[in-house]
């Protein structure tokens, strides 16, 4: 069992985000939707007319490639903002399963805080919707899991869900980020009707350490990772993920995906405190790499327990 002390130095490790490339250029495409709806409210009538819609931004990655992550670390900057009371510029909403269009409001209504979010027609609840969003000035509508249109078992598309993400950008009510697993594309293909109001992603698959730039991009993040730890206080000193084969290893466990790489580190500092120990060492990665990336399939093979070239 860890006790209260090193209970705490996971969570701090919880609470590190690691600002790397993509992070920072996602951050810059939400910035651009958010001054785009911004732009386009102060409008009059006449204005809005040469509108034809506002954007999307696709936001469609595996898991474990760190959008939660980038979601939740924008959000604490929109946070640190100063805004008038009751304005909500940026909302998350996630999608339920099984998703109908009455569910949608329902799901968004819920991400506003209304106790009623699923009580009334479908019309109500979309007219609830329209009026929350004006009235806390949304710019920026985050849709999470929007993979929970296409049916899991028979990959149905909820193409009239799909249709109200176009009627949003079409009323010029807010931008939209969709977020989800690479299924979602499909989303962004049917007659090109949502592709054409969307600005052009950022890459967010898993990182090719063949490719300097994001050869460069991998290591900062676990470099720029190991010296949060200290500087949080997880563990007493750095921890050498940039020597020796820890870098290879943690590649090939990985397959360059940034999100696994973090969970990686995270179970092996458990079996760091779990033998009383504050900095990490080769055992742990064992340890953690046994215990959770060849337990759940993540990993066939555990690197650490051989030593790889760099």
């Amino acid at each position: 069992m860890l006790d209260d002390q090193q209970f705490a130095r996971l969570q701090r490790f919880e609470g590190i985000i690691i600002r790397y490339p993509r992070m920072n250029e996602v951050f810059k495409s939400f910035e651009f939707l958010r001054k785009k709806a911004r732009a386009v409210r102060g409008l009059n009538a006449s204005e809005k007319l040469n509108v034809t819609s506002l954007f999307a931004l696709p936001l469609i990655a595996p898991t474990g490639t760190g959008k939660s992550r980038i979601i939740n670390a924008y959000m604490q900057k929109v946070r640190e903002e100063e805004h008038p009371p009751g304005s909500i510029p940026v909302l998350v909403v996630e999608l339920s399963t099984k998703l109908t269009v009455k569910g949608f409001y329902a799901d968004v209504l819920k991400a506003f805080g209304d106790p009623n979010s699923a009580r009334g027609t479908q019309q109500q609840l979309e007219m609830r919707t329209q009026a929350f969003i004006r009235k806390c000035g949304v710019e920026l509508l985050i849709v999470d899991e929007v993979h929970h249109l296409i049916n899991a078992e028979t990959n149905k598309v909820s193409w009239d869900v799909a249709e109200l993400f176009k009627g949003i950008l079409n009323n010029k009510s807010c931008c939209l980020v969709l977020s989800g697993v690479e299924k979602s594309t499909v989303l962004f293909e049917r007659g090109g009707q949502l592709a054409r109001r969307c600005i052009s992603p950022v890459p967010l698959g898993p990182l090719d350490i063949q490719n300097k730039a994001e050869r460069e991009m991998f290591l900062g993040f676990i470099g720029r990772l190991d010296e949060m730890m200290l500087k949080e206080k997880v563990t007493d000193k750095k921890n050498g993920l940039l020597e020796g084969d820890v870098p290879a290893c943690l590649y090939e466990i990985s397959r360059g995906v940034v999100g696994i790489v973090h969970q990686l580190v995270y179970h092996s500092l458990m079996c760091c405190f779990m033998r009383g120990a504050t900095i990490l060492e080769r055992e742990d990665f064992v340890k953690g790499t046994d215990g959770w990336a060849l337990a759940y399939g993540i990993a066939t093979t555990n690197p650490f327990k051989a030593h790889k070239k760099v």
